[in-house]
């Protein structure tokens, strides 16, 4: 793969839009998220051992956001999607 490839996934919830990428990079996969609203990253890249573990982090780190942001908000279900 080329680094910037990769997947990604949208999570929608009441007024909750975030972005999840698992994306490869000269380092290696890395996971981060991304809110659309204040059009920021709202977590750090975390390495990942491979895309799979990738996307689970980047799930993990949604998640942990949603939890303390929006924690009325049921955290929806993920469509990854492949990107470039």
């Amino acid at each position: 793969m080329r680094e910037g490839q990769g997947f990604r996934a949208e999570a929608k919830a009441g007024d909750m839009h975030l972005i999840l990428m698992a994306t490869h990079t000269a380092l290696g996969p890395i996971a981060f998220v991304f809110d659309v609203k204040t059009n920021r990253e709202v977590t750090a890249h975390e390495s990942a051992t491979d895309f799979d573990d990738a996307k689970d982090k980047a799930e993990s780190l949604a998640k942990s956001w949603n939890r303390v942001h929006h924690p009325k908000t049921p955290f929806p279900a993920l469509e990854w999607k492949p990107t470039g």
